[in-house]
């Protein structure tokens, strides 16, 4: 029987090119080429699961058409010399063993080239400092630098480098390649009216600011041949009010209509972090956020559509083809998170999907300069340590206990149930989840939701003996007498040391937030963090009177939670920094404004504690000695309070070592 997925796994010809379904692996850097930025097979052997996986494209993102002086991430993909062919030809080769089509996005990042890899000045179409470069100048303590605008000659030279690129990736055995022509890159650069200063044969009228663009795919087209795939890369709405919005950008792509074969349809700026989150949407932002805007130009172009952003899973991506919002969908997340999605979409099996929780580990791990992993799937970009991504079987079966059921406890059991150990799965609670129950409970959250769904049905259908409603003791252990230990047992609630916080009306914000304790209609929240973001919008929307309070002068506002701000404010929150919490009365609090020492107080009759967690040492110390130390594993909160995806990989990690 064939899949009910009827027109996402439906092929499609495109100047007699084959694409056998219409899922593409958006452009992808995971930050594991050599340092001049050759292909290593590691980084071939991080896309292997995906190609394998069903995915038809499977893109290199940011491919740099001049990594000598314009690099602008540490190890990106070099594609300006014909030294880079061999590593290119491997990856094609890769892809074609799957049935998959081997793509690159070629980019050239113009004005925002880092000077700290480079140290260049960078070139644009004009001199303007991108918003990027400002603070990584205030990070580095330096000036910022001013890009040189290019002259003619200069532009030829790299519209011919850009037509190079492409027939490198021809001559490497691809037979598509993705010209980046969005997020405020170099094209993306000529093109709008932000960056684009200049009043020559390449600035002031939008057919100038196309020139550019028109120029490099003529020269593609040209060099390429007629059975090569040009796909286009553009920013549908920069979102900047003085950039190009959507109403020019359909009159720019007619301009290019003609010169390309798939248009890519994202939006927002790379150069400045305000407009990051229109091509990497958070988990707070709706999903599809950008295929309103390929149906729009589906409507108007003759080329195919490919929509990205926020495109979670199959579902999604059939809807968008059946409807004729789309060509193709492109997703990257998603295909990190289970790049055997596709294969299991097609075998009608949707519930055995790994969902990506969207919660921007990956993302995290990019900004500290680390290679590019994912939260709720461990296994990536540990290709090789684990032999094609494949969990070993343990020479020895052991028995192991494995105390707490959070997402850590859950990791571990699969990964060792998956290396054929008898396990023994501890939970107090009467449900297995964990803080990632509260994690998923946010109306908002719906891929964590999704994760949460999935992780706690899969662990409980897993074979493992699972006890719930157990605490667990010393002499619980000693009578299972296991091999090895796992503590997972999470992290509780910090609780600041101030007269009234053991009061009737004072709990943990996410026992509030998860209906499990009453409130009143005038909340303080202490904590600023995502946690007492999320809460102020969970009791805002439930129409109570709220004034959240943060001890650092500014929010912290990680994963996203900032996107929450314009609903606040709608619903009257009122936010104060620089708040130290001093005491807690019954229909008041006391505070210290730290600006000016002056003493404040707030009216409420209810307080909400979000002032982060820590481990629960007692139940750690009780269990840790129980057997030889080099058999027990903390993992998790338990270990040290941090992501969704640091405790997955903790889980994981344990499991490996048993």
């Amino acid at each position: 029987m064939g899949s009910d997925y009827k027109h996402v796994f439906s092929p499609i010809t495109i100047r007699g090119v084959e694409f056998k379904n219409r899922i593409e692996m958006a452009p992808t850097s995971p930050k594991l080429t050599s340092e001049k930025g050759y292909m290593t097979m590691e980084h071939i052997d991080y896309f292997r699961p995906i190609a394998r996986g069903g995915a038809a494209i499977v893109t290199l993102g940011n491919c740099s058409i001049d990594i000598a002086n314009a690099q602008d991430e540490p190890r990106q993909v070099g594609v300006d010399n014909d030294d880079y062919l061999i590593g290119l030809s491997r990856f094609n080769d890769m892809c074609e063993r799957y049935g998959a089509l081997g793509s690159l996005e070629i980019n050239h990042s113009g004005i925002d080239a880092v000077w700290e890899f480079n140290r260049v000045v960078p070139l644009g179409p004009s001199a303007v400092i991108s918003p990027r470069e400002m603070m990584r100048a205030t990070a580095n303590g330096r000036k910022p630098v001013r890009p040189v605008e290019m002259t003619i000659d200069q532009i030829q030279e790299l519209e011919q480098m850009y037509i190079d690129a492409a027939h490198r990736c021809k001559r490497a055995g691809m037979k598509i390649c993705l010209v980046h022509g969005g997020h405020g890159n170099l094209i993306g650069q000529f093109s709008s009216p932000l960056y684009n200063l200049r009043r020559d044969e390449y600035g002031g009228s939008l057919e100038n600011r196309a020139r550019f663009a028109m120029n490099i795919l003529d020269g593609i087209r040209k060099k390429c041949g007629e059975d090569f795939v040009i796909e286009f890369r553009v920013s549908a709405d920069e979102m900047h009010p003085d950039g190009m919005r959507f109403e020019e950008t359909k009159e720019y792509l007619k301009l290019l209509d003609d010169k390309i074969d798939i248009v890519n349809v994202s939006s927002g700026l790379h150069t400045d972090v305000k407009y990051f989150r229109y091509w990497f949407p958070n988990m707070y932002m709706p999903r599809m956020n950008n295929v309103h805007y390929a149906a729009e130009l589906k409507k108007i172009l003759k080329c195919k559509v490919t929509a990205v952003a926020g495109i979670t899973h199959l579902d999604n991506a059939e809807k968008i083809i059946a409807e004729g919002m789309a060509d193709f969908c492109a997703m990257a997340r998603p295909l990190m998170a289970d790049p055997e999605m596709p294969r299991k979409y097609a075998m009608n099996k949707p519930e055995e999907r790994v969902p990506c929780s969207r919660c921007g580990y990956c993302n995290r791990r990019v900004g500290a300069i680390k290679t590019l992993m994912c939260g709720v799937n461990p296994k990536l970009g540990r290709e090789h340590e684990l032999e094609d991504g494949m969990v070993r079987r343990a020479r020895v079966q052991k028995t192991v206990a494995v105390v707490g059921a959070g997402p850590a406890g859950m990791q571990a059991t699969l990964t060792l149930l998956e290396r054929g150990h008898k396990v023994v799965l501890f939970e107090q609670e009467q449900a297995v989840g964990g803080n990632l129950t509260a994690a998923a409970a946010m109306e908002l959250k719906l891929d964590m939701k999704d994760y949460h769904e999935y992780l706690c049905r899969t662990v409980m259908n897993s074979g493992a003996d699972i006890r719930l409603g157990v605490k667990v003791t010393p002499e619980t252990i000693q009578k299972l007498n296991p091999d090895a230990l796992v503590i997972a047992v999470g992290a509780k609630a910090f609780m600041p040391d101030v007269p009234g916080i053991d009061s009737p009306h004072v709990h943990w914000a996410v026992d509030a937030d998860m209906d499990k304790v009453s409130v009143g209609e005038e909340i303080a929240i202490i904590g600023g963090g995502s946690l007492g973001l999320e809460s102020a919008y969970t009791q805002s929307q439930r129409g109570k009177k709220v004034r959240l309070f943060e001890i650092r002068s500014e929010l912290g506002a990680d994963m996203g939670a900032g996107e929450l701000m314009p609903t606040l404010e709608k619903n009257g929150v009122e936010i104060f920094t620089g708040r130290r919490l001093l005491s807690i009365h019954p229909d008041k609090i006391c505070c210290v404004a730290l600006g000016t020492g002056e003493m404040e107080e707030y009216p409420c009759d209810t307080v909400l504690i979000s002032a982060g967690l820590i481990p629960r040492k007692q139940d750690i110390e009780a269990l840790r000695h129980l057997l030889p130390e080099t058999e027990v594993y903390i993992v998790g909160d338990a270990k040290e309070p941090r992501s969704l995806g640091d405790a997955v990989h903790d889980g994981f990690n344990a499991a490996l070592n048993i």
